[in-house]
């Protein structure tokens, strides 16, 4: 989950400013949709998600701290999950949760009361993981995070977290992922709660690290190409994870609400903001040097996701988009129905 400052109430943007670690692509985290019966979260929601020949495909929604005063209660309508972003892991092993405060909490608890959504805390992203390595290379550390997430999850009625380390630096620290990842099932098992995994395509943390996540989020955008998340692209990043056995119900494809600069790769822009300044009709994806997804393209690659038998669509932010017809959670709950 990369994230930048906003630009205005709707510019937040998930999208790093410097270049990851490996080739591949730049990242950013996201809101999914994720297959119901692979998730082990108590209940389930009862709106938001579409049924596709006996399975639901559910819409996971990613809320940044600096954007839940913004967003309408009636979002939870339209989504099955919101992920709150985000907690940071401090070395020792303990919790930065600064930025997840009361009213937040409770503005999110009272949408999940409404609509009977899932809620889940992130972990990571982008310019909140330096914690992670010494957290998961070090036992007690490890031990004592573990220990204080669960806590957390249960004390605060969270059905889970989203793990989003940005980025292990070579092997060691990706094995040491995977055991980390290990570790925070087992507590989470008896307690019922979801486990997520946000990876950039790139990424391979490996088979015991998909083993123990509930749900696979593939960050599809941010690429190297000035036409940073296109369709063919989004095929290719499915097919890696495919590739390394990651499951195609747990999969969940990454789409953004935002747009970048096809060549100040520095320049990003919510889809909210390009709809208000230029009014792109539907089938536009490039509006003053900015690619960004339009509705067509968004359409398309929840067409997708639902026909080859993924578990859903991945977005980064709700705060980033419209409302109305230009909306593309609007657009991807259309696409799922249909």
């Amino acid at each position: 989950m990369a994230r930048v400052r906003p630009f205005t109430a709707l510019t937040g943007f998930a999208g790093p400013l410097a270049p990851r670690g490996r080739p591949g692509a730049f990242t950013a985290t996201a809101v999914a949709l994720v297959l119901a019966g692979q998730v082990a979260a108590p209940g389930g929601p009862k709106d938001g998600g579409a049924s596709v020949r006996g399975r639901t495909l559910q819409i996971i929604a990613y809320v940044p701290d600096y954007r839940v005063a913004t967003i309408p209660l009636s979002v939870g309508a339209s989504v099955t999950d919101l992920i709150f972003f985000s907690i940071e892991p401090k070395p020792t092993g303990a919790l930065n949760t600064r930025r997840l405060g009361a009213r937040s909490l409770r503005k999110l608890h009272e949408i999940r009361r409404r609509y009977k959504n899932r809620l889940l805390v992130a972990v990571g992203g982008w310019g909140r993981s330096s914690g992670f390595a010494a957290v998961a290379t070090r036992k007690q550390p490890r031990q004592r995070f573990v220990e204080e997430l669960t806590r957390w999850c249960v004390d605060h009625r969270f059905d889970g977290a989203d793990f989003d380390w940005e980025h292990p630096a070579n092997k060691r620290e990706e094995e040491a992922y995977a055991v980390l990842l290990a570790d925070v099932r087992r507590a989470f098992g008896p307690k019922r709660l979801l486990l997520s995994l946000t990876l950039a395509p790139w990424e391979d943390p490996g088979p015991s690290a998909y083993a123990a996540a509930d749900r696979v989020q593939v960050m599809s955008y941010d690429h190297e190409e000035a036409r940073h998340s296109t369709l063919e692209q989004a095929r290719t990043d499915v097919d890696a994870l495919v590739t390394r056995g990651v499951p195609r119900q747990k999969l969940c494809l990454g789409v953004p609400l935002y747009g970048r600069d096809m060549k100040d790769r520095n320049r990003v822009v919510a889809y909210g903001d390009l709809m208000r300044k230029y009014k792109p009709a539907p089938e536009v994806d490039e509006v003053g040097g900015i690619y960004f997804n339009g509705i067509g393209t968004v359409r398309r690659k929840a067409r997708y996701a639902k026909q080859s038998g993924l578990g859903g669509i991945m977005i980064w932010e709700l705060g980033q988009d419209t409302r109305g017809e230009t909306s593309l959670l609007r657009a991807v709950r259309q696409a799922l129905s249909e």
